[in-house]
């Protein structure tokens, strides 16, 4: 880690009623020995007086790079008894100083790619004109290939920027719409061979000219390479061309230029231009360097990073078990480095490093446009450090010294798949066993792009979470179609044994077209699939190693035989422990898989990044989907980590002049005049407040806070008047709400005003008075501006939409004088929809809370239990086993239709905290004060829930009988507080653990005191 102020946490196992902490000591030592005396050598807290036991911030001296730290605390109960952790935990420091990494950036060098990318010619009509002109917007391009014998590889890569489609031999091969970069399409099976004609194969290229905001046009025009064994053949004046009209004959196509000369694309705002690709295909690399040890290693330490994403291994094992590492960054700004003990893995004797370095997210096209955003080759930096019996130190660093090869890894992008060809693996070329052939040169060095920062990998890397087994086996015409029975995210392990040359194709798909095949059509420009061509050397297994894909159904194709379903496996990959914190089952099975959606929509979604979708053409970090949803995901798991992570992200983002984007990383590119929108740049409030209320994590807003004042100010200074009604960018409000009339500036404002809210709190909370009272008077001046704008005095609001009125509320922006009026309005909407919601992504996290709060939970459960559109409950009942992204998805416009989706999973939210009513209060953030307040309704028997906070472990079980009795079971864990309500009428008698008690009457509920411990009561 590179955090020069850890923090530190810890929990009490005692399980007496009412154990409370009164007091801490930590000590920090340089060994475990250090521990023990009197003074550590590093520091000693002393004895502090306090019951906090979370986020306990380092005091001591500067901490050194390399250096692993050892630390213990010992606590004080009431009664001052003092008990100490019984083992040491430790942390170890990474590489501080950008002059300590003394490895080289290395790439492999491959002239061959270089001379064919010279070679590709861009190729047109007669008439064309490489500058943009107006000019014929369509055109057929044809290639005659004569083959004598069938060609062990052959793979066509077509680049046109428009829209193309390609056929070979009248079977469509690849398509594409405004897609910047080659397409490969593996064409080998489609190809006749043969003497005279019946060796002729027929390619032939449709192109559409891209469209552009501007009035200015391209040309039809294609850069392509057909690759066929070890030749290849690229666009030249040998191609034909004809118009797309009736008639028209075929003609010597033109030479518009070399591939690199023009700028023929738009980047994904149809206007800017985009450059020309900078490679034709995104295969992967082979590194290694054999090293001798002489002397016992104590210790050993790698440090590795990528432009790319690479897998390492010392003496033909892999070293730890990232996958896709490193992370998602915006990669012109940092690169995370992931530090390994690999001690064990060094031997006396011959060794050696080794990497295989594939694209991943830095050289994969990314976006609805397939930009390779991150320009420049795919990079490794890798350093080796030694420290032997006798006290020496070694460091092996990647240089050109070091020997590369290509992969058996033919191709591998994110959105396309993975292709991978077991003809061309070499056995051990990872152990120091070894021979290089002639595939084998000399790595080159290269260089990152300038001013990116290198530092620690803060959370969990991306890695295999769990494996699932398919459910079902279907023939579909010549294909197999395999059911894993759960929308996932991941990869599949295929076991296969067959002929040499033999290539199985698997295409990856959330749903099923009505004849059994894959549906692909939400899928846009992502072809989602993966290739394995056989070695034909007995039993095989692949797993993809540099892509993934969002899918429930796998169309196998060209498998030798008859697949089982023991043929494939699913590997679920994300960047999440693999136990959810929040555990719930109840009687209502509705509401159980309501709960599974949302844990498996987390699972998909949370890759390095909270994607806002995991299988199309996108897979970005879109704010406004993490904004709402961040409370719901930090009840299903701890992401606390996961959060810093993604708040360096967002702030790598911020513009000069303090703007947050729509997605971090960044790659829209969104600027000081054309900011991230209401809600979505909001984010970067939202997700730190969120994480500070679930962990009580200072640390948290600490780190970022100047970035998040910095937005306050930015939005502050384009509205002086205190409505948001400007510098909104792409302003996508209420987004995907069926009823779309909530006005953008008031859902803007409202937004405006709840991040003003915020900040107050969290100033106070950080000992910031002054900025607790500049934000507590923002809020006041953007409450009385959106009173006078958009309140009415019969309680209306404008609009009049359920989000309207909902947002009004929450945000505590409704004169107290109206506040019954405005949710009378707000529940006759409801009604007058037929018991729905109409709120989309902006105003779904806050209704049921609105309604409860003013006293409609009733009403909250109605629309929680509905299973008729538009609802959750919908989605559950066609099938679903993740969130959609539309409430209509069964029927959504395809171009937009995620079915994993976790936006609307926000609702789960009121579900943990006011159904299974485990809660912080709001005095005490973290869970350090609980408030256990569940709220019954008639379709709800029984609910039991476990949620696994900073401090420990808080269980709710409780029954609701047909005799109006309610009992409920709390567990608390030790060093916490908890204000237990239980629903029940005035004149109910109220137990624990079967004795009478008296306690306060509020509202709808008594009210008790407890601390930690196991509770018992019945309230009839």
């Amino acid at each position: 880690m590179d955090e020069l102020r850890p923090v530190f946490s810890w929990q009490n196992d005692a399980t007496e009623r009412g154990w409370v902490q009164t007091g801490y000591r930590i000590k920090v030592a340089s060994s475990v020995a250090g521990l023990a005396r009197a003074t550590p050598d590093v520091w000693d807290s002393g004895r502090v007086e306090s019951a906090e036991s979370v986020n306990v911030k380092y005091g001591g001296p500067p901490l050194r790079s390399r250096q692993r730290y050892f630390w213990n605390v010992e606590v004080w109960d009431k009664g001052g008894r003092a008990v100490r952790s019984a083992t040491p935990a430790w942390w170890e420091m990474g590489l501080l100083e950008p002059g300590e990494w003394k490895a080289a950036w290395i790439r492999r060098n491959d002239p061959k790619a270089e001379e064919e990318l010279r070679r590709i010619q861009w190729i047109g009509l007669p008439e064309s004109k490489a500058a943009r002109a107006e000019q014929p917007k369509t055109a057929e391009f044809r290639y005659v290939l004569h083959l004598e014998q069938k060609p062990s590889s052959a793979s066509l890569h077509v680049f046109s920027p428009g829209a193309f489609e390609t056929k070979v031999n009248g079977v469509v091969t690849g398509r594409k719409r405004e897609w910047d970069s080659f397409d490969r399409e593996d064409v080998r099976d489609r190809l006749v061979y043969g003497s005279g004609e019946a060796g002729d194969n027929t390619i032939l290229i449709r192109v559409d000219a891209p469209r552009s905001k501007d009035a200015k046009s391209f040309p039809a025009a294609v850069a392509a390479v057909l690759r066929v064994d070890d030749g290849d053949i690229t666009t030249d004046g040998h191609w034909k061309v004809r118009r797309l009209e009736q008639g028209a004959s075929w003609e010597t196509a033109k030479e518009l230029g070399g591939l690199k000369e023009f700028e023929m694309g738009t980047a994904a705002d149809h206007v800017s231009p985009a450059p020309a690709p900078e490679r034709v295909s995104t295969d992967a690399s082979l590194f290694r360097k054999d090293f001798d040890v002489s002397a016992p290693v104590v210790s050993a330490r790698l440090y590795v990073t990528a432009l790319g994403s690479y897998r390492a291994y010392i003496n033909g094992k892999a070293v730890g078990d990232g996958v896709l590492t490193p992370d998602f960054t915006d990669y012109r700004k940092r690169v995370l480095y992931q530090t390994y003990d690999v001690t064990p893995m060094i031997g006396r004797g011959a060794n050696t490093l080794a990497a295989m370095l594939g694209a991943g997210w830095h050289g994969s096209p990314l976006m609805w446009a397939g930009a390779r955003t991150f320009p420049g080759p795919d990079l490794l930096r890798a350093q080796l450090e030694m420290t032997f019996a006798d006290g020496r130190r070694e460091i092996i660093l990647t240089d050109a010294t070091w020997k590369a090869a290509a992969a058996p890894i033919v191709s591998s992008e994110l959105y396309a798949g993975e292709a991978y060809d077991a003809r061309l693996a070499q056995a051990g070329w990872n152990t120091s066993k070894f021979s290089e052939g002639k595939e084998w040169s000399a790595a080159m060095t290269g260089d990152a792009p300038v001013g990116v920062q290198v530092s620690a990998q803060p959370d969990l890397t991306v890695h295999l979470a769990q494996t699932i087994k398919p459910i079902a086996v279907v023939k579909v015409k010549n294909d197999a179609v395999f059911d894993m029975g759960q929308n996932m995210v991941g990869v599949v392990r295929l076991h296969v044994r067959g002929p040499r040359g033999t290539t199985v194709r698997m295409q990856f798909a959330e749903r099923l077209n009505p004849d059994g095949t894959v549906y692909t059509e939400n899928l846009r420009n992502a072809d989602a699939t993966d290739t394995y061509t056989l070695s034909g050397e007995g039993e095989e297994e692949w797993t993809p190693a540099v892509t993934f894909h969002g899918f429930r159904y796998v169309q196998v194709s060209g498998y030798p035989g008859t697949p089982t379903a023991g043929a494939l496996e699913g590997q679920v990959l994300n960047s999440l422990p693999e136990r959810p914190s929040f555990r719930l089952k109840t009687s209502s099975e509705l509401l159980n898989s309501m709960y599974e959606l949302g844990i498996w929509g987390q699972r998909g979604n949370f890759v390095s990044i909270p994607t806002d979708c995991p299988q199309r053409d996108e897979r970005l970090g879109w704010m406004g989907d993490a904004g709402v949803f961040w409370r719901t995901g930090s009840y299903n798991f701890d992401i606390d980590s996961f959060s810093h992570k993604f708040m360096q992200d967002v702030v790598d983002a911020q513009t000069p002049g303090g703007a947050f984007t729509d997605v971090s990383p960044d790659l829209i590119g969104n600027t000081d005049k054309f900011p991230g929108a209401p809600g979505w740049g909001d984010a970067g409030v939202l997700v730190p407040y969120a994480t500070w209320m679930q962990y009580g994590d200072r640390a948290v807003l600490e780190r970022n806070w100047p970035a998040m004042e910095r937005w306050m100010d930015y939005i502050q200074s384009a509205n002086p008047n205190y409505l948001r009604q400007q510098a909104l960018g792409n302003n996508y409000a209420d987004w995907l709400a069926p009823d779309p009339k909530s006005p953008t500036d008031l859902v803007a404002t409202a937004y405006w005003a709840i991040l003003a809210r915020q900040m107050s709190e969290m100033s106070a909370a950080l000992g910031r008075s002054s900025d607790a009272e500049k934000y507590r008077k923002l809020y006041e001046q953007i409450a009385a501006a959106y009173r006078k704008q958009y309140v009415h005095g019969d309680g209306t609001v404008a609009g009049e939409t359920q989000t309207a009125y909902l947002l009004t509320l929450y945000a505590g922006l409704v004169p107290k004088e109206l506040d019954r009026a405005m949710i009378e309005r707000l529940v006759k909407d409801i009604e007058a929809h037929g018991n729905h919601l109409t709120t989309g992504f902006l105003g779904t996290p806050f209704l049921l809370f609105v309604l409860e709060e003013h006293g409609r939970a009733d009403v909250a459960y109605r629309l929680l239990m509905n299973d008729s559109y538009p609802s959750w409950g919908y989605m559950v009942k066609k099938g679903a086993t993740t969130w959609w992204e539309r409430w209509n998805g069964d029927t959504g416009d395809p171009a937009m239709n995620s079915y994993n989706h976790y936006a609307f999973g926000s609702v789960m939210a009121w579900v943990y905290r006011r159904v299974a009513g485990i809660d912080t209060d709001g005095s005490g953030t973290g869970f350090h004060q609980v408030v256990i307040r569940p709220h019954t309704n008639a379709s709800l028997g029984h609910v039991q829930a476990e949620y696994d906070s900073a401090y420990g472990t808080v269980a709710t079980e409780w029954t609701r009988t047909p005799d109006g009795r309610f009992e409920l079971t709390v567990r608390v864990p030790a060093n916490v507080s908890a204000k237990v309500y239980l629903p029940g009428a005035a004149s109910n008698t109220v137990t624990e653990d079967g004795k009478v008690i008296r306690v306060p009457y509020e509202k709808d509920a008594f009210v008790t005191s407890v601390g930690s411990g196991a509770y018992r009561f019945t309230v009839r």
